[in-house]
């Protein structure tokens, strides 16, 4: 349900946005949900935010973001941190020691966006789990592959970014972590878009949650605010996790101006989220069978949306190219010849009608092309 009262409207027409260097030119921009520009009201909520020093735990509207945070995921803490890759880095290092590995799909965002940090900074390393639309299952916890390393954590991505944002059913999130406690392992969710999961399905955050040890959340995705994510978990955890934090240089000093952004989010657009996902069936559908396009519609559950290009790896940078020309911003993502749309708050029906017109004519020419 949509609560009306909840949504804002920005003063600029949804569809329309500004990118800095492109001004003769307006856009439909699909590259991600992290491409949202703040609400009026959002904006006044930051200008008229309370702050105080945050490294002395001083800042007031960072504690009430964190409070929020932790009870709606059923937490007993959390912590503000800049951003989705440091929060997964800060939970992986409070929940294991140097060597060891982390149970996880090869195809998650901890592999591939925070690769280096888990292994050279923390000096940890992935074993890796198989799964459909790139979910692992309790079997794989339960029979991991041989390694060397000791096993420290399990590792698992709600929604999955890769598998055209799957959700985890939460049945097998409850095995994988019972199979996961079993072998004495904690288990870490990368709950980038898992407001998106329980707009949904209607299973609360803290049903999901509650699979997990710790969970990282952004609300740069999804809610559309402009800058961070929360780590949760025990009120050990997060003391640990707020050492940490500093090791990994993320301490602030008076950011409630940026919390207050979070916090706005938090309280008012989560109950929008739906209006996201009906544009992505809306996009899907659109695209289900057009001449020069692969992919299965049916897989589209939230506001991600992977397709691949019949015409071949090779022309999808000139595929990718006429889009912009046309004004729709996709970006190569998914593997070899794929791309990704994701919707979100500042796109409405009218770019989405044009992002399907425009794909579907930039396909076909480069099937054209191709033959």
């Amino acid at each position: 349900m949509v609560h009306a009262l909840s949504v804002e409207t920005s003063t600029r027409p949804a569809t329309i946005q500004s990118i800095e260097g492109r001004l003769t030119t307006t856009y439909v921009n699909l590259r991600s949900d992290t491409v949202t520009l703040p609400t009026p009201a959002m904006r006044r909520a930051m200008a008229e935010a309370e702050v105080g020093d945050d490294v002395f735990q001083d800042d007031p509207t960072v504690r009430r973001l964190e409070e929020e945070t932790a009870a709606l995921l059923g937490k007993e803490a959390a912590l503000f941190v800049p951003s989705g890759c440091m929060g997964n880095e800060v939970a992986v290092a409070t929940s294991t020691r140097r060597g060891d590995a982390i149970l996880v799909h090869r195809d998650s965002h901890v592999v591939y966006h925070e690769e280096r940090a888990i292994t050279e900074l923390l000096g940890r390393r992935y074993r890796f789990l198989e799964g459909d639309r790139c979910r692992i299952t309790p079997e794989g916890v339960t029979a991991p592959p041989e390694g060397p390393e000791r096993l420290g954590l399990v590792s698992v991505e709600q929604t999955q970014n890769w598998g055209s944002g799957a959700i985890y059913p939460l049945p097998r999130l409850q095995a994988i972590r019972d199979a996961s406690h079993a072998s004495g392992l904690p288990v870490h969710m990368d709950g980038a878009r898992l407001w998106n999961a329980s707009a949904a399905t209607g299973i609360a955050p803290a049903d999901y949650a509650a699979c997990a040890d710790t969970v990282m959340v952004c609300y740069s995705k999804a809610l559309g605010a402009p800058i961070g994510s929360a780590v949760a978990g025990n009120a050990a955890q997060i003391a640990a996790a707020r050492e940490m934090r500093a090791v990994f240089g993320g301490a602030m000093r008076q950011v409630g101006i940026v919390a207050a952004g979070a916090l706005h989010a938090l309280r008012h657009h989560r109950d929008r989220i739906p209006e996201d996902h009906a544009r992505a069936r809306r996009l899907a559908d659109g695209l289900a069978g057009a001449p020069g396009l692969r992919f299965n519609a049916a897989d589209v559950e939230t506001n991600v949306v992977i397709v691949q290009l019949a015409a071949g790896e090779a022309r999808l940078p000139r595929f990718l190219e006429r889009l912009e020309a046309a004004g729709i911003l996709l970006i190569s993502f998914g593997g070899p010849g794929r791309f990704r749309a994701v919707t979100h708050m500042n796109v409405d029906d009218a770019g989405i009608d044009r992002a399907i017109a425009e794909i579907r004519k930039a396909a076909a020419a480069e099937m054209e092309m191709a033959s």
